[in-house]
């Protein structure tokens, strides 16, 4: 049923364009102003709390699937779910935008066009490295977490980013505390991510750059992902938004997914995924 869902959801995906009911801001930010309103989510709610409010809706759909005899009816529920949370059409239309711009060689709009998707050429080297990040949280985290638990871990992951960017974007105190948080739930889908890259890239050179950072608890998984990617595609960027190493970075998160795909395939064939 998961290996169903995820190749139905990743076929649409690529040619539907998802209207607003299809997309997790929708709901994410409904969800979050519903708790700010009623003064559940605050600057100052702690940060057990917060946990508790993510963890809610997801407990609650994992309660009613698992209660659920009917396995037809629990292939559509999880299959809708991720199509909901996996993505996002808004990164989609910019990344777009951006090879648009670069094909008619307008750097200026290709560079505005970054910094719109979050790139920040001071802090997080060259775009094409911070694509592969994108890509990490729209698609390979969800679909791991979607592996486990099934939409109620879509949507747990979902809700635990969404809220931290809100953090960030508040400057909330809480922000940091709730980062750390994250990066415990990213922990092994990080690694499981930046091992496939090193297996579709660059094996020998990746392999000891992903064995030494995996074995850092002090590395985030943003560090190791990109840092993986870079030694697994070696392309060197001559500006900082350079088309070519984006697009090659781009590609290699594709096959990624693909090896993903390949093997849950093979969990399942195998019976260790249902």
């Amino acid at each position: 049923m998961t290996l169903i869902s995820l190749l139905l959801v990743l076929a649409l995906e690529r040619v539907v364009n998802k209207t607003r009911w299809w997309q997790k801001d929708t709901y994410q930010n409904q969800y979050f102003g519903f708790l700010k309103e009623r003064r559940l989510l605050a600057a100052d709610t702690a940060v057990v709390n917060m946990l508790g409010l993510v963890l809610a809706p997801a407990a609650l759909l994992y309660l009613l699937l698992w209660q659920m005899d009917a396995p037809f009816l629990e292939l559509i529920i999880n299959t809708a779910i991720l199509m909901v949370c996996v993505g996002c059409a808004d990164v989609r239309s910019k990344y777009k935008g951006y090879l648009e711009a670069s094909s008619r060689g307008d750097e200026e709009a290709a560079f505005l066009y970054a910094q719109q998707l979050g790139y920040d050429p001071e802090s997080d080297g060259s775009f094409g490295r911070f694509l592969v990040w994108v890509n990490y949280r729209h698609y390979g985290a969800l679909m791991l977490w979607f592996l486990v638990l099934g939409g109620a871990g879509a949507v747990f992951y979902q809700l635990s980013v969404g809220l931290l960017q809100r953090l960030k974007e508040s400057q909330s105190d809480q922000a940091g505390d709730w980062y750390k948080l994250v990066e415990i739930l990213d922990w092994l889908p990080a690694r499981i991510t930046a091992l496939g890259l090193l297996l579709v890239g660059h094996f020998s050179r990746a392999l000891p750059v992903w064995m030494s950072l995996s074995a850092d608890g002090d590395v985030s998984a943003r560090q190791l992902i990109t840092q993986v990617a870079k030694s697994a595609e070696h392309v060197e960027a001559d500006t900082p938004v350079c088309t070519e190493e984006a697009c090659t970075m781009v590609i290699m998160a594709k096959r990624n997914m693909m090896l993903l795909l390949a093997a849950i395939a093979v969990f399942t064939l195998s019976g260790w995924v249902g």
